[in-house]
């Protein structure tokens, strides 16, 4: 398997590439995020500059369906005028006269009246003929009413370069009736023709010239929708001929904040970077666009019904103190007139697009991406990604956990303040997708490892430590070390006494059968005192405590399984007895000192074992029991860790072969909380009898001896081999300095 690091880093490096230069379907996420940013971040509260003159169902039902006659769209104009609105915008076009089949009828009809000698048979011929000429001219109406007005923006449509192509002939004579209205203040740098961004027109539908020429302002009406068919950013500023044209909700913004209502175009290094209009600038990007920060929902802006504006006098207060100084749009916003849009914040009428990009114009509020953002995706993405490398090798999974959604939680929480606060769309899902996925590695990664180290443990361990051990271990393999490592240990040694004996009485299946019952028994009370079975030499147990898991009460432990041990044994030899079978006595040797302990071996094969002169002495302790007829040996070392916890009886003072200092040894007779009286008093005999001895009072120690002797059924072969010291030092004396340590070699 590979390192984890090298596959992260893969990741990592990936996860910059995507940030450098994002898919489609990572652009397509973060559009679905600018959706939520804008839904949560909206305010709410409608731009109190702004209304929409909505034509709606009620309009319809009064007026007639749509379009309507523009007579009708003159008299909405001059009405809202004189409601004292500031800028009217128009969201529709006039791009072609009106009733023209009419005008073309009734000139034929003058001609047939000419010919027949009608005008002369009817004298009031010609006035009626002019009435119904002046009433077929209401292109010129809603111009009159425009001019009347002196306020009115008009909306036109651009036509792009993948439409239907477009003579040039056509284009000559269209472009005069739109030239007038172009951004005329343009503030280039040398490089700004040839790298210009900003969209092209290939073509351009005006109103007719009669009604352009009488709107104060005008502005293209195309909006801009993603892939997915949203609205979320506006083209403000089209490129057209050479020249720049502003939107309908640009120029209506511009008419509002000042007398002019001029509009300055900037570039910067050769790219297109925004306008200025009054005293204010708004940001765009490269391609003219802004990217519409929506107030609210779908009535965000307030909305009166035309039929209210036109039915209702010119003195009604209550339409007054609403459209009073007003930016009043004027669009369709009943369902059946299809004028619908896709927005983040759900379906709307066009005309709220429009309104909302001229708020924005005004407030110079726009949701921005700005160039630094090319290296800050990338450089947040491998922020975040180291960071998370460093910290969850280092920590267990469920805090791996937390934090991954600690980060997660601050990515969004700190794009979220950047949006609604500053207005600055930062990139989410990449630096979103490097810590979901780099937690995802990291963590199966570990897992596997996990997996892999558990199996080690199992298959290493498995024979040596109880399960519970081994779960510890698993659950915290920082208390294993493998290599050598020197500390203080308990050692345990174990022999069945007499084995050889009983070994060649049965047949080898009895006795393999025999021993694995034995040593199944005395290992399942090792690993339950959390013991360590270093290894099986035929009959004899070598086992040890404190590692690899450290225990500071490793000697009571060790202790406490040999007790354990010594009664499992008692009951084992009555169900042997019972069967007819030889019994098993054991003696055991354990010592408590310094020890190095780790694996090892050979390459092909190792072991976790002890080493050391402590170890050397608790296997030697096992032995010298047969010379005491005991059965659990402890060296002093183990004793004074256990003093307190456990009877014990003091046998002698002993001197190690290449060891000048001497070791006192005790017999372990039984767990103080389970010692009785007789026991206590046995020990208490022997240890005034030893006294007594090491005073070289033989006689006096002799009987002490003798009498403690016949306190333990079946006598005590500590006490007869006292016996035979006493009667050998009786008949020859030691010498004054005489030191009382025999040698444990002898």
């Amino acid at each position: 398997m590979w390192p984890l690091k090298r596959i992260y880093f893969i990741l990592l490096a990936a996860m910059m590439a995507l940030a450098f230069k994002p898919p489609f379907f990572i652009e397509a996420f973060e559009l679905k995020i600018y959706d939520l940013l804008i839904r949560y971040s909206a305010p709410n509260q409608p731009d109190p500059r702004i209304v929409i003159v909505g034509i709606d169902q009620k309009s319809l039902d009064n007026f007639g369906r749509w379009p309507w006659s523009r007579d009708v769209i003159g008299r909405l104009v001059e009405k809202l005028a004189g409601y004292g609105v500031k800028v009217t915008a128009l969201d529709m076009t006039f791009s072609s006269q009106a009733d023209t089949a009419t005008r073309d009828i009734l000139e034929k009809v003058g001609q047939a009246a000419v010919r027949t000698g009608a005008v002369e048979k009817i004298p009031s011929f010609n006035q009626e003929l002019e009435k119904l000429r002046q009433e077929t001219q209401k292109d010129m109406a809603l111009a009159g009413s425009m001019r009347k007005a002196g306020n009115v923006v008009t909306g036109f449509v651009f036509h792009g370069m993948d439409e239907a192509e477009y003579s040039a002939e056509v284009e000559e004579r269209k472009l005069p009736i739109v030239q007038p209205f172009r951004i005329k203040l343009v503030q280039r740098d040398s490089e700004s023709r040839d790298a210009s961004l900003l969209s092209l027109a290939a073509g351009v539908e005006p109103n007719i010239q009669a009604i352009q020429e009488a709107g104060s302002a005008t502005g293209f009406l195309n909006t801009l929708t993603d892939e997915d068919g949203v609205i979320r950013a506006h083209p403000m500023v089209m490129e057209y001929k050479g020249d720049l044209y502003p939107s309908l909700g640009l120029a209506a913004a511009a008419a509002y904040s000042g007398d002019t209502g001029d509009i300055q175009a900037y570039f910067a290094d050769g790219m297109f970077d925004g306008v200025a209009i009054g005293d204010s600038f708004i940001k765009m990007d490269h391609y003219g666009r802004i990217f519409l920060k929506y107030l609210g929902g779908v009535d965000t802006f307030p909305t009166i019904s035309a039929a209210d504006v036109l039915l209702k006098p010119v003195d009604d207060e209550g339409l007054r103190r609403k459209l009073s100084g007003k930016l009043a749009f004027v669009g369709a916003t009943a369902t059946q007139i299809y004028d619908l849009r896709v927005t983040p914040i759900g379906y709307t009428a066009g005309v709220q697009v429009q309104a909302t990009s001229a708020s924005n114009a005004l407030t110079g509020q726009v949701i921005s991406k700005e160039a630094w953002q090319t290296l800050y995706d990338p450089v947040l993405t491998a922020v975040a990604g180291m960071a998370l490398f460093f910290i969850l090798r280092r920590v267990r999974v469920a805090l791996g956990l937390a934090l991954t959604a600690a980060m997660l939680a601050l990515l969004v929480a700190f794009n979220y303040y950047m949006f609604a606060e500053n207005h600055l769309w930062l990139n989410s899902v990449t630096p979103g997708m490097m810590i979901l996925f780099g937690f995802i590695t990291i963590t199966t990664h570990q897992y596997i490892t996990e997996q892999k180290s558990k199996r080690f443990i199992k298959d290493a361990f498995g024979r040596y430590l109880s399960p519970k051990v081994i779960n510890q271990i698993i659950d915290n393999p920082g208390l294993l070390k493998l290599g050598g490592d020197k500390r203080v240990m308990t050692a345990y040694f174990s022999d069945v006494a007499g084995f050889t004996t009983v070994s060649e009485k049965l047949p080898p299946t009895e006795l393999v059968l025999l021993l694995n019952e034995y040593l199944s028994a005395m290992t399942d009370i090792i690993h339950t005192f959390d013991g360590t079975v270093d290894k099986y030499e035929g009959d004899a147990i070598i086992a040890f405590w404190n590692a690899p898991i450290m225990v500071e009460n490793h000697a009571e432990l060790c202790v406490r399984s040999a007790v354990a041990m010594q009664r499992k044994l008692e009951a084992m030899r009555g169900k042997w007895r019972s069967e007819g079978r030889d019994e098993l006595h054991v003696r055991m040797g354990i010592n408590t000192g310094p020890m190095v302990v780790g694996n090892m071996g050979s390459r092909e094969r190792m072991d976790y074992t002890m080493m050391g002169d402590s170890v050397n002495l608790a296997a030697r302790l096992e032995g010298v029991n047969k010379y005491y007829g005991t059965y659990i040996l402890v060296s002093q070392f183990t004793r004074d860790m256990v003093a307190d916890r456990f009877l014990c009886r003091e046998l002698d003072m002993v001197r190690v072969q290449g060891k000048k200092e001497a070791i006192k040894l005790y017999e372990v007779v039984e767990a103080m909380e389970d010692s009785i009286e007789t026991q206590r008093r046995f020990v208490e005999m022997f240890h005034r009898a030893i006294r007594t001895f090491r005073d070289m009072d033989f006689l006096k120690a002799q009987e002490l001896f003798s009498a403690c002797d016949k306190l333990k059924k079946g006598g005590d072969g500590a006490c007869k081999l006292y016996l035979k010291r006493c009667a050998e030092l009786i008949a020859s004396p030691p010498a004054q300095d005489w030191d009382r340590v025999y040698d444990m070699a002898k």
